[in-house]
């Protein structure tokens, strides 16, 4: 009989709709033994400390996720999502974006091997290694993420689009793989065919042994064109250059923020990622 250990994330997304969330999934038997997060690294240390269970259930956002991935035995534990964040990518992707469909799949059992991404990031003072399942952005998304979490995060799964539509793009400078700098407004690289609530990227596969990415260089008008044709599931007005890669080094010009998985860590110098390969094996409702 498989040993199942829910972590629960109470601050994300909407907190009152995540309680009852997790009362509903306690009362129909899904979450036998239950671990509540209190801050920021708590996923992780009790992901760590939870060796005597076989499979981790996060109740919560790609944040969530991404913490629990960090700190799991990933070569015999496999991973389980109840989404209850703002983007929930990774659920998506894996056709649990919703309660009943996550509830399901549980009762199912089936799992697959993903894909997911390995991150190195130096800022001035510090150098990270981590390990992210969804999402790395700079420039416009990663400010609207910043705003979507902070002012606007009482919109629940809404804050996202009123922040695409409040943020202005503003202008960055970046190298990759030895090639000139140059000015960019948004660039995402993604290991989920999701980008927050929108699918982004129509070819990615948690699958391939690849990331997908994309850059833009756009004034507001033209960024909303662009956000009007993802949300219509349209390919028109797309991105300035798209492309696939298994792995890439970005380097900045100046301090930027950096969004990764719904996280952000301020003034990035270097980010250095690069896709592992069936790297986890996940809950999923996709064939």
């Amino acid at each position: 009989m498989t040993r199942r250990l829910a972590i629960f994330n109470p601050a994300a997304g909407l907190a009152r709709a995540n309680r009852r969330l997790i009362a509903g999934l306690v009362g129909r038997g899904a979450v036998p033994d239950l671990e509540c997060t209190h801050g920021p690294g708590d996923a992780t240390r009790i992901a760590r400390e939870a060796s005597g269970y076989d499979e981790l259930l996060v109740v919560g956002g790609d944040g969530t996720v991404a913490e629990v991935l960090n700190g799991m035995d990933r070569s015999r534990q496999r991973l389980a999502l109840v989404p209850a964040g703002h983007g929930n990518c990774l659920a998506r992707d894996l056709g649990v974006g919703e309660m009943t469909a996550a509830l399901a799949a549980l009762e199912v059992g089936r799992s697959e091997p993903i894909d997911l991404m390995r991150v190195d990031i130096r800022t001035a003072a510090t150098r990270r290694n981590c390990l992210a399942a969804s999402t790395l952005a700079l420039g416009y998304v990663a400010d609207v993420v910043r705003l979507g979490r902070t002012r606007l995060a009482w919109l629940g799964r809404h804050a996202y689009t009123a922040a695409a539509l409040m943020t202005r793009p503003r202008s960055l400078r970046v190298g990759m793989h030895g090639d000139s700098d140059r000015s960019v407004t948004t660039l995402v690289v993604n290991n989920t065919a999701h980008l927050a609530n929108f699918r982004a990227f129509h070819d990615a596969r948690l699958d391939d042994g690849t990331l997908d990415a994309f850059e833009s260089s756009y004034g507001w008008g033209r960024q909303m064109l662009h956000n009007g044709a993802i949300l219509a599931g349209s390919q028109r007005f797309g991105p300035a250059r798209l492309w696939q890669a298994p792995g890439m080094v970005l380097r900045l010009t100046q301090p930027t923020l950096l969004m990764l998985d719904g996280e952000l860590t301020p003034a990035v110098l270097e980010v250095a990622i690069a896709c592992e390969s069936a790297a986890v094996r996940c809950v999923s409702a996709v064939r």
